[in-house]
């Protein structure tokens, strides 16, 4: 979506204003008042710089919250032309500055995201966990993930699942699927591969076990069990992936085929990522989860601690807890994220990023932050109302830019 934001200033204002000085210093960096001292007319200037600061603020839809006019840099190229700096980084919106004796006006425009506001200090905090790209990487460099997903009735999340983790950066995805729907998981995935696995009743059944055993050795990470469905072979399918010692995002029928097989904790695994909803947790634990915050935090630490893995609790201020105690609340997201598909997007989301190399309670919390934030993205975009998982992996690009161009804020 296109914004923009204008902004117009009267420059008897700034020539009759009496601490001047101390007015540029508050409102304009070093950077920005070497600038203003090489121009003909200072005043003149200074009212369209701060124009032009009011007018990004106007196109953030945010105000001067979450940032100080300082965090807005209007700078100038070597042919006189003027850009933005935000928070450290150059910001893609195109700037136009105009001043005559009485008027200095400025207008900003180009695509929005939405990253301003309250949102300026998290997105910054999250710029450490993101993975490094190189020039010359080829795609073997950015992840090998095995996602097993998808039955008769639910070959939708599998997809889902799938688009997600290429979004979001990983390199090479396979879907092992049920036989009876790779053809259309196939022709709804133009960039992923699939792995047909027997089925039956329209679920993977273990019959498959040996291939998914030989395809996961050469995977960096795995995710199993958006749409797979509650077969009698599941569990089977569920062991391969947990005995494999590569990070594995465990979700949806994944959880229920473990919550009734939860001595497969006790085996030797590497890092594992459980993504419940509170009935999934209540299913896991056996108890009721608690709709406080508080009780929410402690039944996920002490999952996460008791059988060493990472526990992601959805919902309003999703809780992520490590097996060492630590808890970390994520603040993205907004109501029209209340749809189905959602949940497959962010296990998709989070086993690409540690087939990337995140360390698994990273690529949690990170994932987490991003699939809220490309949410708010797309609520900027269409609206909360008739938001869909699809809407929001279009825009995983886009809130990965912006906490990539964004992070390394002075």
């Amino acid at each position: 979506m296109i914004r923009s934001g204008v902004d117009i200033v009267e420059i008897s204002r700034f020539r009759s204003m009496k601490n001047f000085e101390r007015f540029l210093k508050y409102t304009f960096t070093e950077r920005e008042r070497a600038c203003l001292n090489e121009k003909k007319d200072i005043y003149e200037s200074a009212a369209a710089g701060f124009a032009a600061k009011e007018a990004f603020s106007k196109y953030m839809g945010s105000g001067f919250s979450g940032f100080a006019p300082r965090d807005v840099e209007i700078l100038y190229d070597e042919n006189g032309k003027p850009y933005i700096v935000f928070m450290g980084k150059p910001s893609a919106a195109d700037i136009s500055l105009s001043h005559c004796r009485e008027y200095a006006v400025a207008t900003v425009n180009g695509e929005k995201c939405a990253m301003g506001g309250e949102y300026a200090e998290l997105i910054k905090s999250y710029g450490h966990m993101l993975p490094k790209r190189r020039r010359d990487m080829h795609k073997g460099d950015c992840g090998r993930l095995l996602i097993a997903a998808g039955s008769l009735k639910m070959v939708g999340a599998a997809c889902l699942c799938a688009r997600a983790a290429m979004r979001t950066g990983s390199g090479l995805v396979t879907l092992a699927t049920a036989d009876c729907v790779q053809q259309t998981a196939a022709a709804k995935l133009n960039e992923i591969m699939t792995l047909p696995l027997p089925s039956e009743g329209g679920i993977i059944s273990g019959d498959g076990a040996a291939e998914i055993a030989e395809a996961l050795r050469i995977c960096n990470a795995a995710a199993i069990g958006p749409g797979l469905g509650r077969g009698s072979g599941v569990p089977t399918i569920l062991k391969e992936f947990i005995r494999s010692g590569i990070p594995v995002v465990i979700d949806a029928d994944g959880l229920n085929a473990l919550s009734e097989n939860i001595g497969l904790l006790g085996e030797d695994h590497g890092d594992i990522i459980l993504t419940p909803h509170p009935v999934e947790m209540s299913r896991l634990c056996g108890e009721k989860v608690p709709s406080d915050d508080k009780g929410r935090e402690e039944i996920a630490v002490e999952f996460a601690k008791r059988y060493g893995v990472i526990v992601l609790l959805k919902g309003h201020r999703t809780v992520i807890a490590s097996p060492k105690g630590e808890i970390h609340i994520n603040e993205s997201g907004n109501s029209g994220m209340a749809s189905g598909g959602m949940g497959d997007v962010l296990t998709g989301i989070i086993a690409s990023f540690c087939g990337q190399g995140v360390e698994a309670c990273n690529a949690a919390v990170l994932g987490a932050f991003i699939h809220g934030l490309a949410g708010d993205i797309a609520a900027d975009d269409k609206g909360q109302f008739g938001m869909i998982a699809s809407d929001v992996i279009d825009k995983l690009p886009y809130a990965i830019s912006a906490i990539d161009a964004y992070s390394a804020a002075k």
